[in-house]
């Protein structure tokens, strides 16, 4: 019985050891997520946990040296707990090597997941990439076709107010303006006339300005004629504003009107006045006139359009300021001013 107790005694040692072993194993394994690998490794301790109750019973049969003095046993019992310690040996490497393979397996699935992470996390980044694109592919895109359908409107509209006008043109057998000849021979007749005929262009009573002076000058008739010509361009734009897409300029540029329409050169028509003139609060204050309430309610605006009814620099040829109210309430064109330039002088004069 001595003999073998130093055996039982090293198998105790060595049981304990792969009992530890399993547990670790366990622990290690129940935090993770595969259920058939955590179950096998659980039945594996259940396993060692018998292997080693059985086998601290074999070595407290056995004698003092592994365990509390027990009455001695005879041989036959001895006989049966060698093969007893044998089979738990057996189940104890069987145990370890289910224990090696399961732990080979947990970690080559991990490894599995790991590779499948990266490769998602690539493509992620790849698609992310690509939608980044197509965002700012689509956001150009929207641009120009916001861009393609405000032109189409621009053109939509001056087309039709051609349509219109080629309408209107054709339902008027006869205007009674007669836009070759002013009827009067003098600047203040042509003003008189246009209020009664221009019906579209309403002129101030303080508008005209040194009438008398422009009259007494040689170049009076021509200067009439122009002024009558700007007045009934005026007044057929004002007819036309509906109808068309643009301003003054642009009817002038672009009006199949069948009448003389107003030079859109830089000689004859201004749109605006330069900065000089517009950062210049005396100057400034020489283009204020007078105009309908209905238009600004302290009874004057600051007019920049002009007609120059003759071309040059001099003083005395006379000037026609205008503001086109043909898109607000009167729908009408207010003249401000007419009379000689060097009542609304520039920086050069």
């Amino acid at each position: 019985m001595t003999d073998h107790a130093p055996k039982l005694d090293a198998l105790c040692v060595l049981t304990r050891a792969h009992y530890r072993s399993a547990m670790t194993l366990i622990d290690y394994l129940r935090e993770e997520r595969d259920d058939s690998i955590r179950m096998d490794a659980a039945e594996a301790c259940v396993l060692a946990a018998r292997s080693l109750q059985r086998l601290a019973e074999a070595a407290a049969a056995s004698g003092p040296e592994c365990g509390p003095a027990t009455p001695a046993a005879d041989p036959a019992a001895l006989a049966m707990s060698n093969d007893e310690i044998e089979r738990l040996q057996s189940e104890l490497r069987a145990a370890q090597q289910d224990g090696e393979r399961w732990r080979a397996q947990f970690e080559e699935r991990q490894q599995a997941l790991e590779r499948m992470s990266d490769a998602h996390e690539r493509e992620s980044g790849e698609l992310n990439e690509r939608l980044r694109s197509l965002s700012n592919d689509l956001r150009q895109m929207e641009c120009e076709r916001d861009e393609a359908n405000e032109e189409r409107h621009k053109l939509q509209l001056k087309l039709g107010s051609y349509d219109a006008l080629i309408r209107d043109r054709r339902a008027e057998r006869a205007d009674p303006i007669d836009y070759d000849a002013p009827p009067a021979p003098t600047i203040a007749g042509v003003i008189e006339i246009a209020r009664a005929e221009c019906e579209r262009v309403a002129i101030h009573n303080a508008a005209p300005k040194e009438i008398e002076a422009l009259d007494a000058d040689e170049k009076a008739s021509d200067w009439a004629r122009e002024l009558w010509k700007g007045l009934c361009a005026l007044n057929a734009y004002a007819k036309e504003a509906k109808f068309f897409s643009g301003g003054f300029w642009e009817w002038c540029e672009h009006s199949n009107s069948e009448h003389n329409v107003w030079p859109a050169t830089a000689k004859k028509l201004a749109m605006s006045e330069s900065d000089t003139v517009m950062h210049d609060g005396k100057l400034q204050r020489t283009r204020r006139f007078n105009v309908d309430s209905q238009i600004d309610p302290r009874g004057y605006i600051h007019m920049k359009a002009h007609l120059k009814i003759a071309e040059g620099g001099g003083q005395h040829i006379p000037r026609l300021y205008f503001y086109d109210d043909t898109g607000g309430r009167t729908k009408l064109i207010h003249i401000g001013f007419i009379g000689p330039h060097r009542l609304v002088p520039t920086s050069q004069s």
